[in-house]
């Protein structure tokens, strides 16, 4: 704690690690409206409606790997591929996903019904809405969550802007800081509602990278919060897929 504490004198702390993250998340939007650009050209080359599902899961994917893309060459660039925790799995590995998956339905499930209580509204999500008519949509975006949304969003929020906070900050501060920013870039996939359900939505996600964010440092490997990001979604967008289909909702 004391070497955290003096570094705090020097301003370059302070410019790395609030800079940085604004640099990285600049990259990671324009990263990804390229790769949105250039991808939807190509859909519509080979025939498929960027208006379908399929296509939609496709933009969603070249989107993530827009993000990857900017994670990894960020990475390579201030010489952190060795720190950000890409290791191999473990038996351990698997222990902690198998918990953090659980803390994090937990967690999920709690904070709804919390809200359903104090009759507080949740935001709707652009992608439900956007599975709505063709709920196969949901089946598509699986595969998509499980190998590009949960790798990239953990490299770019837990790898890369988590650890620099901590090298400044120290962990807790880094955590809460680094999810404060993963819900904060959620902020235009919700609409709807007061702002109370915004707001409350958007604490949600806070809770929910919060607990990423501490599996991570807890592990110290990628590995763990990218596949319990990955299995969290999938789990929704089963649910959402077997609700509208059977006229749930």
């Amino acid at each position: 704690m004391s070497s955290v504490s003096s570094s705090l004198d020097n301003p370059y702390v302070h410019l790395k690690a609030f800079g940085g993250a604004f640099v990285i998340i600049a990259l990671i939007f324009v990263a990804a409206a390229v790769a949105v650009s250039l991808g939807g050209a190509a859909v519509s080359v080979i025939g498929i409606g960027r208006d379908t599902a399929l296509g939609l899961a496709l933009m969603s994917a070249f989107q993530f790997i827009g993000f990857g893309i900017v994670g990894i060459g960020y990475a390579y660039l201030t010489d952190q591929l060795h720190r950000i925790g890409l290791t191999r799995p473990t038996s351990r590995d698997l222990v902690w996903i198998i918990g953090g998956l659980l803390a994090l339905i937990g967690l999920f499930a709690g904070i709804n019904a919390l809200f359903g209580l104090l009759g507080i509204e949740s935001a709707d999500s652009a992608i439900i809405d956007q599975g709505q008519d063709n709920p196969v949509y949901f089946l598509y975006l699986i595969p998509v969550t499980i190998f590009l949304v949960g790798p990239a969003e953990e490299l770019i929020f837990r790898g890369l802007i988590q650890t620099q906070f901590r090298d400044a900050y120290g962990s807790t501060f880094a955590v809460v800081a680094a999810s404060t920013v993963f819900a904060a870039v959620h902020f235009s996939s919700y609409s709807g509602g007061d702002i109370s359900a915004l707001l409350a939505t958007l604490m949600t996600i806070l809770v929910l990278g919060a607990t990423l964010g501490v599996l991570y440092e807890r592990t110290q490997t990628l590995l763990v919060p990218a596949v319990v990001h990955g299995l969290f979604n999938t789990i929704q967008f089963a649910m959402a897929y077997i609700s509208i289909a059977s006229g749930s909702i």
